[in-house]
């Protein structure tokens, strides 16, 4: 029996593929996407054992566990996506996956702080290659009705490395060694680049949109860039954004040795509690901000903006009673940081793509990405490595956790930047003319 076709597509043109394929196709990308979190993060857990054998310095842990990664997944994103819309988007990904597997064996046999550091670096290529291909490989299998639920599916594979990493990382860690379990961890990529390979299928591009036949329209990014910048609010946002993840960031790479030092808790003490905070607490913040900010947005717009605010400030509170305390309760707080700190996902994106131009949203959402891994996920681990490291001659063991309370007072300078970010959007939003005032912001970006 013959697909139906779509209003645009001629008899004979391509159809998109059963939905039990494109199920199938969810659940290998779910679980690629939950490798490759899980091998970014599971070195969290690894930070003292591996600091002692190889004799490094905070600023050096910060350096490899997350500036490396960081800055060469910014260098890479950009060209590797160019390459596969001219190539294949499966064999891009296939060898993605094939890197970040590599790069973990690399740092399993790491005898020195640059192979450690390329090994890292590797990894952040890795994920560089497959976040853009991806997403598009997704749009291209699910029109615009289901695409929302799709890449919903896709990102809890993010859930589940941020679960998985820490855990299974720091349970490894403790029975067999940190170098073992690196290796362990680049077990999946044998599995998931055959399945990549032989059970997913190349499909044309915009597909699911009816239009695999039209040519991509394309604009000099610094005009784009432009545009973006001269909505006053969407800087200010995405500053505070970055400064928000460069408190949590700071926070949580540096939990699993904060215990250790402060508490001598072991390894897989510390991934178990941590990658049950981090999955659980960003689970329930992402799931209740985005309704809750659509409920309140029907009242007031701004309050897409203030629940910014809100979360930048109790996120930072709840950091410093976390670590003001005497452990006990570490975890449950830091699942707690996680759910007022994911509160403000969903109403950031919708504002960055209810005010950026209509035909420059993914310019905007990937200008986010670039200030939020620039400021926050290079920035913050790496500022807490080195206050650290000042501050340990003269506090000793204490002096980590005093670093990590200092990174907890930029929350004051983004919540401010969201505020000044709300006094401004009402104008914004007049101009853009993509909120009306019958239904919630949110719903006007469909």
């Amino acid at each position: 029996m013959t697909p139906p076709t779509t209003p645009t597509q001629a008899a004979g043109d391509p159809v998109l593929p059963s939905m039990a394929y494109r199920g199938w196709f969810l659940f290998v990308m779910m679980l690629v996407s939950a490798s490759v979190t899980g091998e970014r993060f599971m070195m969290a857990v690894m930070v003292e054992p591996i600091k002692a054998e190889l004799g490094l310095t905070d600023t050096q842990i910060g350096l490899s566990k997350d500036l490396a990664v960081t800055l060469v997944y910014l260098i890479a994103v950009i060209p590797l996506a160019r390459l596969a819309d001219r190539w294949s988007k499966r064999k891009i990904v296939a060898l993605a996956a094939t890197t970040w597997s590599l790069a973990v064996l690399l740092c399993g046999q790491a005898r020195s702080f640059l192979l450690l550091l390329a090994g890292r670096a590797a990894i952040g290529l890795g994920e560089g290659a497959f976040t853009p291909p991806s997403q598009s490989w997704i749009a291209d299998l699910f029109p615009m009705r289901q695409r929302a639920t799709a890449l919903a599916i896709f990102l809890l594979g993010a859930s589940l490395g941020h679960l998985t990493g820490p855990a299974l990382g720091g349970w490894l860690t403790s029975v067999y060694g940190w170098r073992h379990a690196m290796m362990m961890a680049a077990l999946p990529g044998v599995v998931l680049v055959p399945l990549v390979l032989f059970t997913l299928r190349e499909i044309p591009p915009g597909l699911a949109d009816g239009n695999a036949a039209a040519a991509a329209r394309t604009e000099p990014f610094w005009a784009t860039l432009r545009q973006i910048l001269a909505v006053p609010t969407l800087p200010l946002l995405m500053l505070g954004a970055g400064l928000t993840t460069l408190l949590t960031m700071g926070l949580v790479s540096w939990v699993p040795a904060y215990m250790d030092r402060s508490f001598g808790m072991s390894p897989r003490e510390a991934g178990l509690g941590m990658g049950g905070a981090l999955f659980l607490g960003s689970l329930v913040g992402h799931s209740v901000g985005g309704p809750l900010s659509d409920w309140l947005g029907r009242r007031d717009l701004r309050w897409y903006l203030w629940i910014q605010v809100v979360s930048a400030i109790g996120a930072a509170s709840i950091g410093f009673v976390m670590l003001t305390g005497s452990g006990q309760h570490v975890f449950l707080l830091l699942g707690l940081n996680m759910m007022i700190g994911g509160l403000s996902a969903a109403p950031l994106m919708a504002v960055i793509s209810g005010l950026a131009p209509v035909h420059a949203r993914s310019v905007a959402v990937a200008v986010l990405m670039v200030v939020i891994n620039v400021v926050g996920l290079g920035g913050g681990p790496l500022f807490v490595g080195w206050l650290s490291d000042v501050l340990t001659p003269h506090y000793g063991t204490a002096a980590l956790g005093m670093a990590m309370r200092a990174v907890l007072l930029v929350g004051l300078p983004s919540a401010a930047l969201s505020y000044f970010a709300s006094r401004v959007c009402l104008a914004d939003f007049a101009r853009s003319g993509s909120w009306d005032a019958s239904r919630p912001a949110a719903t006007a970006l469909h």
